[in-house]
């Protein structure tokens, strides 16, 4: 298992990515889906996921994220 528990980077933007997250109130989340965008001011990665519907990620709550290989 690599050391780095966040393989995702902002220039990763357009890349099939997968998410466990865990937010300020303590839900636990998870997403796989291509990587829209990076918003440096609210610290977040945005997602869209196989429904089409987009989940804001904070990267402080990153437990762990990789680029997903193939699509």
């Amino acid at each position: 298992m690599p050391a780095e528990r966040n393989q995702v980077t902002p220039e990763d933007v357009g890349k099939r990515v997968s998410f466990q997250y865990e937010l300020p109130n303590g839900y636990v989340g998870e997403v796989v889906g291509d990587l829209v965008a990076w918003d440096p001011a609210a610290n977040t990665f945005l997602v869209r996921d196989r429904r089409e519907m987009m989940v804001r990620v904070p990267a402080m709550g990153v437990r762990f994220a990789k680029v997903v290989s193939g699509s």
